[in-house]
């Protein structure tokens, strides 16, 4: 694909609550994901191995763990003269709308391409963008949607709002359905990836025309109008997704990746996935270690046992602890003879010597970023 065919939008400003206390300083997009990656990682790389290296991020909240793990986009491909990777960070603007408009506008006008790719971070995937761009074309579509038919039914509580595509026998959109939590997702629905493929010169009118309506500019918005009332095709996305919108999906979403058949669908060798590279020593394994079923990750020193868990880089297991069903992140050091069941140790959390803390799989316990645990706080949150 040329270069210069097609240019990228992530739009990072995406609903965390879901997930706190796991995203009270970090966006959506800077979470941990799989041991050694971040959510960002997926459309990054998405847009990145199709030949894309003109893309804009828009953001609206404390960046600062996302510009640590991207920094000038090296491991995409991005540190070049020509595109490169724009941030427009509008927190802090007076007019947060007026701002986002202006941005989206200006970028699109300078990259000076003829497509548009628009993605976000909460679903995972990895997804072939030449190939949306081929069926566009045969399509002869306005807009492209990418979407997932479920092989079954998403729950009433297990989903935040989501849309479910009709389509007809040529595959193009016929109805877009938002379906709110509190309402089951039926089997075989084809859910929508919010994954979006036009031609720039289609986004900026759509853009235009919506900013006369007098709301507040949103791209979310503008695309829900421009699949209602454009010529609309859908395109069936085969592989590994899930949704990452509450501190149990983002549990479950981890642990898919203990299954071969998920990490080889996500992770592909002609499609893969960049991250931020770090040059650390292998994991030790201690004489005394017992680590089965688990992801694990570089730099770790493991002298406790894990079973069915992710080990993140850079983690202290010490002697007799045990560690089962649950997520330790990078930096976090477990103590002696401690013992954690269906946990989320955030990154550079301490666990004390001794402690227990036991959650559930629909409710794992999360410790905090930084916190301390010691054996008093660990009887409190069993």
């Amino acid at each position: 694909m040329k270069t210069n065919k097609i240019c990228g939008i992530l739009n990072l400003s995406e609903n965390k609550t879901g997930l706190q206390p796991l995203t009270k300083n970090r966006p959506l997009a800077a979470m941990p994901f799989a041991c050694r990656y971040r959510l960002v990682d997926f459309p990054l790389s998405n847009m990145t191995n199709a030949g894309i290296n003109t893309i804009a991020m828009f953001l609206n909240e404390n960046n600062r763990s996302l510009f640590d793990h991207i920094r000038s986009g090296k491991e995409w491909d991005l540190n070049t003269m020509y595109g490169g990777l724009f941030v427009f960070d509008e927190r802090n603007s007076d007019d947060f709308s007026q701002e986002n408009y202006d941005n989206s506008l200006n970028f699109l006008t300078k990259s000076a391409t003829e497509y548009v790719v628009i993605m976000g971070s909460k679903m995972v995937c990895n997804i072939d963008v030449k190939a949306i761009l081929q069926h566009h074309k045969q399509q002869d579509a306005d807009v492209t949607v990418v979407y997932k038919r479920l092989a079954s039914a998403i729950g009433a509580e297990d989903h935040e709002q989501l849309d479910v595509l009709t389509l007809d026998a040529t595959g193009h959109i016929t109805e877009s359905t938002a379906v709110p939590k509190g309402e089951v997702v039926a089997e075989d629905s084809a859910l929508s990836l919010e994954i979006y493929l036009l031609k720039q010169e289609l986004l900026l009118k759509l853009i235009a025309n919506y900013r006369e309506t007098g709301r507040d500019f949103s791209l979310d918005a503008v695309m829900e109008q421009a699949v209602a009332h454009t010529n609309a095709s859908g395109f069936e996305y085969t592989g590994y997704m899930r949704q990452i919108y509450s501190t149990k999906s983002y549990f479950d979403g981890n642990f898919d990746m203990l299954h071969d058949r998920n990490l080889a669908a996500l992770f592909q060798e002609n499609q893969k996935i960049h991250t931020k590279a770090k040059n650390e020593v292998p994991t030790f394994y201690a004489e005394e270690s017992d680590i089965v079923d688990c992801l694990v990750a570089n730099g770790c020193l493991l002298r406790g046992s894990a079973e069915h868990s992710l080990i993140f880089r850079n983690v202290l297991l010490e002697e007799g602890a045990m560690v089962r069903h649950s997520m330790i992140m990078q930096g976090a050091k477990v103590g002696a003879g401690a013992h954690l069941e269906y946990v989320i140790a955030d990154k550079k959390s301490v666990i004390d010597p001794g402690v227990t803390l036991i959650g559930t799989k629909d409710a794992p316990i999360v410790v905090k970023k930084d916190e301390h645990i010691d054996c008093n706080r660990g009887a409190e949150v069993q």
